[in-house]
């Protein structure tokens, strides 16, 4: 559970649930990242016979990564935190604030694949990111409302209140995104150097 406090008074005035199914009424928008297989049609190609031999698996197991708009309820992947370890993780383990104060996003260390975006001006659940592999890092871009997540894989996630995107950052095999990091708004940097 996540309190929101009042900064004058240090009352609670709104506080989030982060449940294992998610069930009507819930106007929030659910993310779940899938794989879809590339179809590449081959047939128009003028290929050599010797780059085919090379080549037979060109369009095997190539995916592309993408968010699939899913429908409630949903269950979302719940673990038990173990009873054998000392001090085990529980609870909220991931939280920040957008820059603009009317989100905020939260990780459940319960529910390591789901990542909860709460819309605070309506006081509701905005959306929820569901990603195969546990979430590592988030950050919040620092000049709009835009949020950056990582699982350790080869791909970037990004929500903003608009849409949901996947964006593969390196092949697979040499990359791996383990931590989110965006630099703070400077007038020396630019996104076109």
């Amino acid at each position: 559970m996540l309190r929101v406090l009042n900064h004058l008074t240090w009352k609670t005035f709104a506080e989030f649930m982060h449940l294992s199914t998610v069930r009507s009424p819930c106007c929030a928008a659910l993310f779940k990242e899938v794989d879809e297989p590339l179809h590449l049609n081959m047939s128009e190609l003028c290929l050599s016979d010797e780059f085919l031999q090379g080549n037979s698996d060109v369009s095997e197991g190539h995916f592309r990564v993408m968010y699939e708009v899913t429908e409630v309820p949903i269950s979302l992947p719940f673990q038990k935190p173990p009873a054998d370890k000392p001090n085990p993780k529980q609870g909220i383990g991931l939280m920040s604030w957008s820059k603009d104060s009317r989100y905020i996003y939260t990780r459940n260390d319960s529910m390591p694949t789901a990542l909860w975006i709460w819309d605070i001006h309506h006081l509701e659940l905005a959306a929820i990111l569901v990603q195969k592999d546990p979430i590592r890092a988030a950050a919040w871009d620092p000049t709009c409302t835009r949020l950056v997540l990582c699982t350790g894989s080869s791909h970037l996630y990004m929500w903003t209140p608009s849409d949901g995107s996947c964006l593969l950052v390196k092949d697979k095999d040499s990359f791996c995104c383990a931590a989110v990091s965006l630099m703070p708004e400077s007038s020396e940097y630019s996104s076109d150097d």
